[in-house]
């Protein structure tokens, strides 16, 4: 006895499964039964579990690129400037504030935020352990080599120098497996190299913006910076742009998951995938005018800000909410995303038995934290450590 040959998901995603006449195995294919107009859903795309996320990588990449390109400073000239002025401390200061409430934001979306430091664990296989540790070193360092550039003194400098090569590995490690992390294969519309040019195009594009902005504040700005940066965004944008198209053809011609994903971007999200689409285009033309034409404005800069920070946050958005995965973990309600919406919608979250609860920041329990460290042994903290080395 042979099984019907389509087979659909219970959790309301446009995809279904298809076997073949002669074949024992199903295959993924696109189920287009919600047709193909194009929507906003704003609130869906903004308003989803996920923003955590979308603030924690664009704050973590936006800063470590700004970083980098700060410390360039000592050998690179168009730097320089920003590194010997007024805008030096005050550039510090932003980077840690953002990097801070991106972790932040990160920490308190966890169902206990402050059992934080189990995300350290098994840094022997996990790429997001390795992530948490590259992205923690990296702050360390930003945070010392801030603190640091309040002082001259040779000995200072030094220590400075040594915390800044901290946040470089940090940044480096850490900006890696926070793209190795989403190439796994149960995910299939992020296994794919848009996803590293997509993150390694906000570093390139806001990353540069962040610093001259300061510079514009702070009277820091030199042609040679905007140079510079005009370039490096104009790189970031067309590596974007590339990345968008590349992705959106592999998903297309795709018989999996990822194509249901581009389907869900199109049609639920479409207007809003078109409008971020425009506003890169927009963007890369205003940076190329901008640098054919030496152009170096607060107006020009805040607008060419503005347009591209609001196309990385809907792109991020877009990232996470259409992701379709492969397999359906957890229980039939909680993990049927139509539900969880219905359920939010019209009070059935209130009932605690239905595990579905409203998007919040989570407490995070001091009086518990400080509990367990005093009620856990030398042994068992020590076997802690080692966990988080031997997985």
């Amino acid at each position: 006895r042979t099984t019907q040959r389509d087979m659909s998901r219970v959790d309301q995603n446009p995809v279904k499964y298809h076997r073949e006449e002669n074949s024992e195995n199903f295959k993924p294919v696109l189920d287009t039964k919600k047709g193909a107009r194009r929507e906003w859903n704003w609130s869906r795309l903004l308003g989803s579990h996920e923003n955590a996320h979308i603030a924690f990588t664009l704050s973590a990449q936006t800063v470590m690129a700004a970083f980098l390109i700060l410390l360039s400073g000592y050998w690179f000239e168009p730097v320089m400037q920003f590194q010997t002025s007024g805008a030096l401390l005050p550039g510090l200061l932003v980077m840690v504030l953002l990097m801070s409430f991106g972790l932040f934001k990160l920490n308190m979306h966890l169902g206990k935020p402050h059992r934080f430091y189990r995300g350290f664990y098994n840094l022997r296989h996990s790429p997001v352990s390795r992530e948490i540790a590259g992205v923690s070193a990296f702050y360390t360092g930003l945070l010392g080599y801030s603190f640091l550039a309040l002082f001259e003194n040779d000995y200072v400098q030094l220590l400075q120098m040594i915390f800044a090569g901290i946040g470089v590995m940090g940044a480096v490690f850490g900006g890696y497996f926070m793209y190795r992390l989403y190439r796994i294969e149960a995910r299939p519309f992020w296994n794919h190299w848009y996803t590293a040019a997509s993150f390694s195009a906000t570093a390139l594009i806001l990353g540069p913006l962040l610093l001259v902005m300061i510079a514009l504040v702070f009277s820091a700005m030199t042609t040679g910076l905007g140079a510079v940066v005009l370039v490096m965004v104009s790189l970031g944008l067309t590596l974007e742009l590339a990345g968008l198209v590349g992705h959106a053809k592999s998903l297309k011609s795709s018989s999996s998951e990822g194509a249901a994903s581009f389907y869900l971007q199109a049609t639920r999200y479409g207007n809003v995938y078109w409008l971020r689409n425009g506003l890169l285009i927009l963007a890369l033309s205003l940076a190329v005018y901008m640098l054919l034409g030496e152009y170096h404005t607060v107006f020009a800069y805040s607008l060419l800000s503005i347009i591209t920070l609001i196309s990385n946050i809907l792109g991020r958005a877009l990232f996470y909410v259409v992701v379709i995965p492969t397999t359906m973990p957890g229980a039939f309600f909680w993990k049927n995303a139509d539900f969880v919406e219905h359920a939010r919608e019209v009070g059935l979250a209130d009932m605690q038995q239905l595990g579905v609860v409203y998007e919040t920041h989570h407490a995070f329990n001091v009086s518990e934290l400080l509990e367990t460290i005093k009620t856990t042994t030398m042994k068992q903290k020590f076997a802690q450590l080692r966990s988080i080395f031997t997985g």
